[in-house]
């Protein structure tokens, strides 16, 4: 007898080891996308009145992934969702199975992206898009009175709704943080999560404002674009008081250094730490085909007029060097053409700028493109 207690003893113990150690894939919503993780529930925690939910990480078993808690009436009570650092990505508190109350969804140093309110799973009260700079109320699920966006010069734009509906003012077609800025190594629907891309954003900033604001560039894009009295006339059309009017695209590419290297090969790099990281690091500039790496709709938002033909495309940051390319169309660029049309535009259309930022992510340097001697 037992012996059959003691193997009955066993196969629970085995049954309950094998039933906790599931690896589960948990579907996260942050705001308006979702995000997937896997995880692993541990055994249920309970208290007089509430039940505690704990996950973590299927890679990594010493970190809680998730946290709920729960009642006799559902799930009731804080909500929380970690990184596999152990920091806090969201934050909020559950009443009858629906949010209720503050939402807060945090980057992986700490920093709000995104906070507002919910009344029974509902938007309803004040919501702050503080990466993308856009404020505004909802009210029942829909956007209500004043919105209000800053972009990267701190110009402020309005605009008001009333139960929804768009009165006057820009509109913000897309409010949602784009999975870009998140920087853990779970996988996502819909959207592809990139590695490090807080710093891409300072870099994104940075250079829009040079190009919006640097005369040296203003001289190098006319002097580019600009062969006779009247081409020069066309790209000061692109100039309001003196700044630089652009679309930035959002489609970020895997630009070539290629040229640039060729440049270098024939002694016609000016800026020397560029010439010196091109020089030594030949392998990782060898030439490659354009490919769209992401999508990122937060870059558009950045663009200083949106009707304007002249488009800014990014490359990816490597070896502390950055492509840009500039490019001149006849007419603006139609919404979701915007890679389409990179690759059917002549390359006297484009302007290539390679920047450089130091190792605590601040430019400073560019070098523009030059033509090199032709072989006669």
């Amino acid at each position: 007898m037992v012996n059959i207690k003691s193997n009955l003893f066993f196969l629970f113990f085995l049954f309950s080891a094998n039933f906790f150690s599931q690896v589960v894939e948990e579907v996260i919503q942050l705001d308006t996308i979702s995000q997937t993780i896997q995880v692993i529930y541990k055994p249920v925690t309970f208290s007089s009145y509430y039940t505690k939910k704990i996950a973590v990480f299927a890679n990594d078993t010493s970190q809680i992934a998730i946290e709920k808690t729960f009642n006799n009436f559902g799930q009731n009570g804080v909500y929380k969702v970690y990184y596999p650092s152990g920091r806090l990505k969201v934050f909020t508190v559950f009443a009858n199975n629906k949010i209720n109350g503050e939402w807060t969804w945090y980057d992986e140093k700490g920093i709000i992206l995104v906070k507002g309110e919910y009344e029974n799973g509902v938007k309803d009260g004040y919501w702050a898009y503080k990466w993308l700079k856009i404020y505004g109320r909802y009210k029942k699920g829909l956007k209500h009175k004043r919105w209000i966006r800053v972009d990267v010069n701190q110009k402020k734009y309005f605009s008001h709704y009333r139960n929804g509906i768009l009165k006057h003012g820009e509109g913000y077609v897309n409010d949602k943080l784009p999975l870009g800025v998140v920087k853990d190594s779970t996988t996502t629907k819909n959207d592809t999560i990139q590695q490090n891309n807080n710093q891409h954003r300072a870099e994104v900033e940075q250079t829009i404002s040079y190009l919006t604001e640097n005369i040296v560039f203003k001289k190098a894009l006319k002097a580019h674009f600009g062969g006779t009295l009247k081409q020069i006339r066309a790209v000061k059309k692109y100039f309001k008081k003196d700044k630089f009017q652009f679309v930035v695209s959002p489609t970020v590419l895997s630009l070539s250094y290629a040229s640039f290297y060729q440049q270098s090969t024939a002694g016609k790099i000016e800026v020397v730490i560029i010439d010196s990281i091109l020089k030594t690091q030949t392998k990782t500039f060898e030439k490659s085909p354009i490919d769209l790496l992401r999508t990122d709709n937060s870059l558009f938002l950045q663009s200083t007029n949106k009707t304007s033909s002249m488009v800014v495309y990014f490359g990816e940051l490597t070896a502390n060097l950055m492509r840009i390319d500039v490019v001149k169309y006849n007419e603006p660029v139609e919404e979701n053409s915007f890679l389409e049309n990179y690759v059917t535009a002549n390359e006297n259309q484009k302007f290539s700028i390679l920047l450089y930022f130091d190792k605590n992510g601040v430019l400073k340097g560019a070098e523009y493109q030059k033509p090199l001697p032709t072989n006669k």
